[in-house]
């Protein structure tokens, strides 16, 4: 092996080195009120310590999904850089699948959702999600559920009562 490609090998080294540091301040910065939050069961290490490095634990599971949609999830986790070994996704997977089950594959993103998808999981009417979609016009993407209660009160209940059914997910900016 030349010395470029020595140089190479060392320098991959040292970036997982890099990103195994980052993963072990990121779980210990972890506050303990988020960590209390979450059930104790197997997976919770693995979960706080591979989700904490990019979001709090609590908006990690601040949504129910099937199993399908958790593996859809962490998958789409995984291309934007999530890194952990196979044997802490598995662990993820299981703890999230257990305990945070839910009858949905995947969660509503209040972000992209068209007229059409607020209609059908949120069960508001035309009228209503037209509103949601003039109200994210006007005023961006939204952050959380808390973005939403200048809205209407009768709609913001609506959506608030299916909130185990939406995600806030930024989009790209056209």
């Amino acid at each position: 092996m030349g010395a470029l490609g020595a140089r190479g090998a060392l320098g991959a080294r040292g970036a997982k080195a890099r990103v195994g540091i980052v993963l072990v301040l990121a779980a210990i910065a972890v506050p303990a009120a988020a960590q209390d939050t979450l059930p104790d069961a197997p997976g919770k290490k693995e979960t706080l310590q591979v989700c904490s490095a990019c979001h709090e634990a609590a908006k990690a599971t601040s949504v129910k999904l099937t199993r399908e949609g958790w593996t859809e999830t962490l998958d789409r986790m995984k291309a934007f850089g999530a890194s952990g070994s196979d044997a802490e996704f598995v662990a993820i997977l299981e703890y999230l699948a257990t305990n945070f089950k839910g009858e949905t594959v995947r969660p509503l993103d209040m972000n992209s959702a068209e007229s059409i998808d607020l209609e059908s999981v949120l069960q508001l009417l035309r009228r209503e999600s037209r509103a949601v979609l003039e109200y994210r016009t006007k005023h961006g993407q939204f952050a959380s559920l808390d973005d939403l209660k200048e809205l209407d009160p009768v709609i913001f209940k609506k959506i608030e009562a299916k909130k185990d059914r939406i995600a806030f997910i930024t989009q790209p900016t056209k």
